[in-house]
């Protein structure tokens, strides 16, 4: 778990990961491989929520050290 924590460019691993698979998501969106439907919106919407958890978890933690 400490791997996820560690940061890279700012961030944590973690906070990379869940962009990068927002990211993903849109890029099938956009190429019509993934309907834009309900389910895909609901599956953004858990990542945007991930990704806003995860710098907050950035955050504490920094304040920490």
């Amino acid at each position: 778990m400490k791997f996820f924590t560690k940061k890279f460019a700012g961030q944590s691993i973690l906070s990379w990961i869940f962009q990068l698979a927002l990211i993903y998501v849109a890029w099938q969106v956009s190429t019509h491989a993934m309907p834009n439907n309900i389910t895909t919106i609901s599956i953004a919407a858990v990542l945007l929520l991930a990704i806003y958890w995860s710098f907050s978890l950035d955050r504490r933690s920094g304040n920490n050290k």
